[in-house]
């Protein structure tokens, strides 16, 4: 497969591997150039085409825009835990398909609204924008807020309203391409050239647009202006005086049109991974990527960890291209809808838009040196458990995508892009993306939305301004060039987060909730002085064993080092019920107990230290697990976070074996205990040692 296959990814902005898999879900968000996109162009044009957004203004605005709310039940699979009409409330918004055209045809807005659980709850609603365009707010973020581990529902005192923008998923009409799905499952297993590719998923696009118009669907509607609307609509059809507004990747560009059109209904704005209006961001998606990767080595480099782990990163990465460009990789990799597994093409072009893709998600930044290092050793195994959430993701709206791209950002010309100085692999595929956007564009053929729409936006309504240091296509100076002009903007950068810093740092929502309780003034950024960026999955922070991946995978045979462990933890610990049943036979028998040695009361310590630090070492293993599986922690891909507690078990465990088997020894050659008390004493040793040769077998001292 070509790198076509992999541009496009997971539209949601949280989709960093995150969301998606919840023995590690990610939420990685997507966008990027539509040309190197082919096969898997469905799903792949969820990852890069979330930010991938711009200019807007539309003929024949509504002055006020109206809609019609109906209650009803929910169109989606509930949460794990969610119960409807507690935590959850769905309907219908029906609106015009033309908000100029009040009384024309009309299209339906599906709308969840998740109620808060604070007492007090606040009378003003956060109104949540996904990114894409194309993405789907509902899946994205009813899997976010009702995930494992999350902060936000909690931490906030108001209702979160999410609605899915029109020709997005669960909207109707749905701008859903089918056609792309098919096309990767078709080809998902050849060696295709870029052209091969390109072409068919040309001709897959070409399919998509055919099907639609002849479905009656007006494709000129369904852009940046009339999505505006839509939310003003939305604020007035569920009676909200104002409205606090999140926008995130393309949504900080919807959210800055209804600024610009309808001020009266916003109380806040917050934009997260920010896109101008004033900037063409797909001349700027190669320049923008290359500056991640500069940040990226950067931040290696200075990480006396990784440095050491990865000494020469940036061309491990282009010998990685390079030699996949001339011998492609085979990667399994399992649809987990269907349950059918594909031995799916790798070749360089590809691996570098999935790493690429990979930087959007916050979790997954410091497991990019050592995804890096895997694939010089044609290691593609946590790969592969990557790839399934990018390239059959089903809930991306292409149609919708194109459809406002389109409209927006086609007035440009591949030569307009500055590529001196990129990096030489992103620059061929800068230019064969912006390629790619016209030959679709062409082939989708919408209306043209006024120029207008490439204005700055001003105005004085409060606006929290976030961006991340390693956001690989909406580089924090996108978020100054969008404060110039707006006179109560706060502007922040992380120095940990990728594209999207909302639901993926502690920090970010904590600050999005001061924000929100007092607009009028700058919350407290002080945690962000506190973190020193990404914490780098190396030998110096991770004690590697693929016993993690396994439990992830759910592969049995992996997990035996583990089950040996604990079965030999366990006949271990048996002494601490047979000493006390012996004790209490002798008590009631009236029998007495040998005296016992110095040499005789140390192995019984022996023991007992050996046995509790095995259950320590059970006991940090399976937290960490959990909290890694929780916080979507990609280090649970490569084994467990290093502490001291940790190391001191694992080396304890075997010096305490030598120690017991030393004084097992002695016991026979002195004649401590009885003969029953030293072949007792000897299993135990040979417990012990299965403890210490169990963890030998999980590599943990490798």
């Amino acid at each position: 497969m070509t790198a076509h296959e992999y541009d496009h990814v997971c539209p949601d902005p949280e989709c960093s591997v995150a969301p998606r898999v919840r023995t590690l879900r990610t939420t990685m968000e997507k966008e990027y150039s539509l040309n190197t996109f082919a096969r898997y162009g469905t799903a792949l044009s969820v990852f890069l085409l979330m930010a991938s957004m711009w200019f807007t203004a539309s003929p024949a605005r509504a002055a006020t825009p109206t809609g019609v709310f109906q209650p009803g039940a929910c169109m989606f699979d509930l949460p794990a835990g969610a119960i409807e009409g507690r935590d959850l409330e769905c309907g219908w918004l029906e609106v015009p398909k033309r908000h100029a055209q009040p009384d024309g045809p009309t299209i339906r807005l599906a709308v969840a609204i998740v109620r808060s659980r604070a007492d007090d709850r606040k009378p003003d609603p956060l109104v949540m924008l996904q990114g894409g365009p194309g993405g789907s707010t509902i899946d994205t973020y009813t899997q976010i807020l009702f995930g494992p581990g999350s902060r936000l529902r909690d931490l906030l005192d108001r209702d979160i309203v999410l609605f899915d923008q029109r020709g997005t998923l669960y909207s109707e009409p749905s701008l859903v391409c089918q056609e792309q799905l098919e096309l990767v499952e078709r080809t998902i297993e050849q060696r295709l050239t870029y052209e091969e590719s390109d072409r068919l998923s040309l001709e897959a696009t070409t399919a998509c647009r055919r099907r639609l118009a002849d479905e009656g669907i007006d494709l000129s509607a369904f852009n940046s202006i009339e999505n505006a609307a839509d939310v003003a609509a939305l604020a007035r059809a569920l009676g909200y005086e104002q409205i606090n507004l999140y926008g995130v990747s393309y949504g900080t560009l919807l959210a800055q049109h209804v600024m610009r059109d309808h001020p009266d209904v916003l109380r806040s704005v917050t934009l997260d991974a920010v896109v101008p209006t004033s900037v063409n961001y797909l001349l700027e998606v190669p320049r923008s990527q290359d500056r991640a990767y500069t940040e990226l080595f950067n931040a290696c480099a200075a990480d006396a960890g990784c440095r050491a782990a990865y000494p020469n990163l940036e061309q491990s990465l282009v010998t990685a291209i390079e030699r996949l460009n001339r011998e492609p990789a085979r990667v399994p990799i399992t649809d987990t809808k269907t349950g059918k597994t594909y031995n799916a093409v790798l070749d360089g072009d590809s691996f570098a838009s999935v790493v690429f893709q990979i930087m959007y998600s916050s979790s997954f930044i410091p497991a990019v040196p050592r995804i890096i290092d895997d694939a010089t050793r044609n290691d593609f195994r946590v790969l592969g458990q990557v790839l399934p959430i990018i390239v059959f993701d089903r809930t991306f709206s292409l149609g919708m995508h194109y459809a406002v791209i389109c409209a927006e950002d086609a007035d440009f010309s591949p030569e307009d892009a500055r590529l001196e100085g990129v990096r030489p692999f992103i620059a061929l595929d800068g230019r064969r993306s912006l390629e790619g956007y016209l030959e679709r564009c062409n082939v989708w053929q919408v209306d043209q939305l006024d120029p207008l729409v490439d204005e700055p936006v001003s105005g004085d309504i409060p606006t929290l301004v976030l961006s991340g240091k390693f956001d690989p296509i909406t580089p924090p100076e996108f978020g100054d060039v969008v404060a110039r002009t707006l006179s109560r903007a706060y502007v922040y950068t992380f120095p940990d987060t990728g594209h999207g810093a909302v639901g993926s740092s502690a920090c970010a929502d904590a600050m999005l909730k001061a924000f929100l309780d007092n607009p009028s003034q700058p919350p407290d950024s002080s945690c962000i002085a506190e973190s020193a960026g990404p914490r780098f999955i190396s030998p110096e922070t991770v004690i590697f064993t693929p016993v993690t991946f396994a439990l992830v995978t759910l592969d049995a045979a992996g997990l035996a080092p583990l089950g040996a462990f604990v079965g030999a933890l366990l006949l271990l610990l048996s002494a601490w019920i047979v000493w006390p049943l012996g004790w209490l036979f002798r008590l009631i028998t009236g029998g007495k107990a040998p005296e016992p040695s110095v040499g005789a009361a140390i192995a019984r310590w022996l023991v007992v230290l050996a046995g509790a630090m095995g259950a320590v070492f059970v006991g940090i293993t399976l937290t960490a697990i959990v909290q890694m599986a929780v916080a979507n922690d990609a280090t649970i891909f490569y084994g467990l976070p290093r502490s001291t507690m940790l190391v001191a078990t694992i080396w304890g465990i075997p010096a305490l074996a030598l120690a017991i088997v030393v004084c097992v020894a002695l016991s026979w050659a002195r004649g401590w205990w009885s003969g029953i008390g030293r072949v007792y004493y000897a299993l135990l040793a040979l417990f012990a040692i299965g403890c210490a040769a169990a963890l030998a077998w999980m590599g943990v001292y490798g």
